[in-house]
């Protein structure tokens, strides 16, 4: 027997692997004709705690096999974490396949934003032959999502669904779907790979566990944390016209040392979670207030962490009027008057990426 929420298989035997729950518990529930979910689900569907596992998904090795029966591919991208979510290592697994790209949390960007931007800019960083393939959404708000069932119902009678974590996949799901799944913000809900019928259509979707990454701020993160940082409403965004030798903090594990030479000073907006830190400070604080601050004054982290927890790197980077620096997992810088150079302190494994404006600067 599967876990309903997570897709693991029903055990009595280790609290600390998928599909666990107590015997007499599961006994009870069997007796008494009530759903029956592992611990793990339970305690989230009606606790909203987390329950930590061992679990290690090989996901190349394993999306390999599951790729097999399938012609169809939803992948879930997260418009806010697009460089975090969208992935070139998934990219060429997906080679030969129809996918279908669903770009998720059209809510979290300025509302003076329109999907036509979004899709056209979506369109030129994934190289799409086919602009109907790639479809808008917001499960929060349930923008979007008739529109994409109707795509899906005229391609296929089943698709495979993959995303990074925390990318909205088990939302989305439970709002196109008629079997209602464990829906949580915390990482790696979906364990096993589930079978979901789509409402009013002949097609299943297959969900699949949440692919694991390690070059995201929010992978540095506790699951606590996570949940605290990620964005739930409008992205907060801030507007800098910093003077010579400033440095600017967005949250504890990002700081942004900006340089010019032009007479006039640059003007950047930073884009994030309203849970993370944005500080200015004097070229000659910055190293006193990383060793100090962070998880105190500059969030994220949540909690107190040391400086040396960390493996840092540095990056230097010239930006242009209409470019963004993004860091993964955690949001990005963009430029509204440039040139300007910015060295860029994150832990050794972020992802940071310089693209075309996502959102016009000059709005």
């Amino acid at each position: 027997m599967k876990c309903p929420g997570c897709g693991a298989n029903i055990q009595f035997e280790d609290p600390k692997k998928p599909g666990y729950i107590p015997r007499e518990a599961f006994e009870k529930r069997l007796e008494e004709g009530k759903e029956i979910l592992c611990q793990r689900c339970f305690r989230i569907k009606h606790y909203g705690k987390l329950e930590p596992i061992e679990y290690d998904w090989d996901f190349r090795n394993q999306l390999k096999s599951y790729l097999g029966g399938f012609e169809v591919v939803l992948w879930v991208i997260d418009i806010f974490d697009f460089e975090g979510t969208y992935r070139e290592d998934i990219a060429n697994l997906l080679e030969g396949k129809d996918v279908v790209y669903v770009i998720n949390k059209l809510d979290l960007l300025p509302r003076a934003v329109t999907v036509k931007e979004v899709k056209e800019w979506v369109k030129k960083r994934i190289k799409a032959k086919d602009p109907e393939r790639i479809r808008i959404v917001s499960a929060e708000k349930n923008y979007g999502l008739k529109s994409l069932v109707k795509l899906l119902a005229r391609l296929t009678d089943k698709a495979l669904v993959i995303g990074v974590t925390n990318v909205g996949k088990s939302s989305l799901l439970n709002r196109i779907c008629t079997h209602e799944n464990t829906i949580s913000s915390f990482p790696g809900t979906t364990l096993g790979i589930l079978r979901r019928k789509v409402k009013g259509e002949n097609l299943y979707l297959y969900d699949t566990p949440g692919i694991m990454t390690k070059d995201r701020i929010l992978d540095l993160l506790d699951p606590e944390c996570q949940k605290t940082i990620l964005p739930k409403e409008e992205l907060s965004r801030k507007t800098f016209k910093p003077e010579r030798n400033r440095t600017i903090f967005m949250g504890g594990l990002c700081r942004f040392d900006v340089d010019y030479e032009t007479e006039r000073s640059p003007i950047f907006l930073l884009f994030s979670s309203r849970e993370v830190t944005f500080h200015e400070t004097r070229r000659e604080r910055a190293d006193e207030l990383m060793k100090n601050r962070l998880g105190d004054l500059l969030k994220p982290p949540c909690s107190k962490a040391r400086y040396e927890d960390f493996t840092w790197k540095k990056e230097k980077f010239v930006l242009n009027e209409g470019e963004e620096l993004a860091v993964a997992g955690l949001g990005w810088m963009s430029v509204r008057r440039g040139p300007l150079t910015v060295e860029v302190t994150v832990p050794e494994n972020v992802k940071l990426v310089v693209r075309e404006a996502l959102v016009n600067p000059n709005r």
